[in-house]
C-alpha cells in the first residue's frame, strides 16, 4: 500500500462487508505501507496490532487486554548485531516499526502476520535495517509460537529461502561453481552470500532443517513445480536460467 492515511479513498480504507487494517510510514508518505482486508461472512479479526513491537500504538493505545501477545521483543537479539556496523546510523526498535511494514491481526485460530520487509537497496545502512527487521520478525514469530500459537507469515518478504525460488539463482550457483573449479577464489556475490537469504533458509522447515520455524506451505503443496519464483524480474528472458 504505497499510500497514506490521508490519501486513502473511502472505498479502499472501508470497502461494504469488509475489516481493513493499515500500516503506513510514519513520516514518508507513499513510501510503503500493508493492508489486511478479512471479509466479515469468513471471520471476523479478534484482535489487530500495527507492526512487530507493540510500540506503534492507536489512540487511545491498546490496553494489555487488547493486545495480541503477553509479551514482544526486545532489542536483545535484534539490535546488538550493530557492532559489526559501527559506520551505520543506530537503529532503535522504534525506528524499525515505523516504515509502515507489518499489520498483525488475531484470527482466533491462528495469527497472520502481513509483511512488507525492507529491501537492502545496496547500502550498508539498509542492509543492517534489514537484517535487524528480520532478527525482529524472527523473534514477534518465536514468542507466538512459545505462547502456544498457529502463526501464518504472508506478504513480501524480501528474500528467498532456496535457489529454485529465484530467477536468478540457478544461474548464479552455476557462475560460482564454475569460479571454484577454476580455481579462482570466491566472488563474495554468490547466491548464498547474501545474509537475508541464509537466514530465509535456516527460518524454513525442511528435510535437512528440522530445526527450522516456518513451512513453507507453497513448496509443501508443490514441491516439484518448475518456474515458481517468489524473486523474478521482468527484464530478463524466459530461458535466462
Amino acid at each position: 500500500m504505497k499510500s497514506s492515511r490521508a490519501a486513502l479513498p473511502k472505498a479502499v480504507a472501508l470497502p461494504p462487508s469488509y475489516d481493513a487494517f493499515f500500516s503506513f510510514h510514519v513520516h514518508k508518505t507513499g513510501y510503503c505501507g500493508v493492508a489486511t482486508y478479512t471479509k466479515r461472512a469468513f471471520t471476523v479479526p479478534l484482535k489487530a496490532e500495527e507492526g512487530l513491537t507493540s510500540i506503534i500504538q492507536p489512540k487511545p493505545p491498546l490496553s494489555p487486554q487488547d493486545r495480541i501477545s503477553t509479551s514482544y521483543p526486545s532489542a536483545v537479539g535484534v539490535l546488538d548485531a550493530q557492532e559489526e556496523h559501527e559506520d551505520t546510523p543506530e537503529l532503535d526498535l522504534k525506528t524499525l516499526d515505523s516504515e509502515g511494514r507489518a499489520v498483525t491481526t488475531d484470527l482466533g485460530l491462528f495469527v497472520l502476520i502481513n509483511l512488507y520487509v525492507p529491501n537492502h537497496a545496496g547500502t550498508p545502512e539498509r542492509e543492517a535495517f534489514k537484517m535487524a527487521y528480520h532478527r525482529l520478525l524472527a523473534k514477534r514469530v518465536d514468542i507466538l509460537l512459545r505462547e502456544g500459537r498457529e502463526v501464518i507469515v504472508v506478504g513480501d518478504l524480501n528474500a528467498v529461502a532456496a535457489v529454485e525460488d529465484h530467477v536468478e539463482g540457478p544461474g548464479m550457483m552455476r557462475k560460482e561453481k564454475e569460479r571454484l573449479d577454476a580455481g579462482l577464489e570466491p566472488s563474495g556475490e554468490g547466491f548464498w552470500d547474501s545474509p537475508w537469504r541464509l537466514w530465509m533458509r535456516d527460518w524454513i522447515i525442511r528435510e535437512d532443517n528440522p530445526h527450522g520455524k516456518l513451512v513453507d506451505i507453497v513448496r509443501k503443496k508443490w514441491p516439484d513445480r518448475k518456474d515458481m519464483y517468489t524473486c523474478t524480474s521482468p527484464l530478463l528472458p524466459q530461458d535466462h536460467v
